[in-house]
């Protein structure tokens, strides 16, 4: 495998600082939402993020982070198959592309249906 695979350490690393940059993200516009905790918020980012735009932001960031975590679990899964000697291209190259695709596109769906104006209005 090489550097420019999912499998390689390289890639399970540039996901591991990109899930850490969004849940510090997460985390900051998760309080800026919070009704006890918006107003330290909006005073320490000098009235730029309201309780409204952190909310917007918090619920923005979930498909984002939850393809990133499904890209981590999948490079650290083929990672550990493979160093296990697993080497069938079935597996890495078909079983983990289309589950990794269905979790994502379910994770999408799920998330989706917080917008809908049906589950807003009922």
């Amino acid at each position: 495998m090489g550097e420019d695979s999912i499998y390689s350490p390289e890639f399970q690393r540039r996901t591991a600082w990109i899930l850490l940059a969004l849940a510090v993200l997460e985390a900051l516009t998760g309080f800026g939402a919070g009704p006890s905790t918006s107003n330290l918020i909006y005073a320490a980012s000098g009235g730029l993020l309201s309780r409204g735009l952190n909310l917007g932001l918090h619920l923005l960031l979930i498909t984002p982070t939850a393809l990133f975590f499904l890209l981590h679990i999948a490079s650290g899964v083929g990672l550990a198959l493979y160093k296990r000697g697993v080497r069938s291209k079935l597996v890495y190259e078909w079983a983990f592309p289309a589950l990794l695709a269905a979790s994502f596109a379910l994770t999408a769906y799920l998330d989706s249906m917080y917008f809908s104006p049906k589950s807003l209005f009922s």
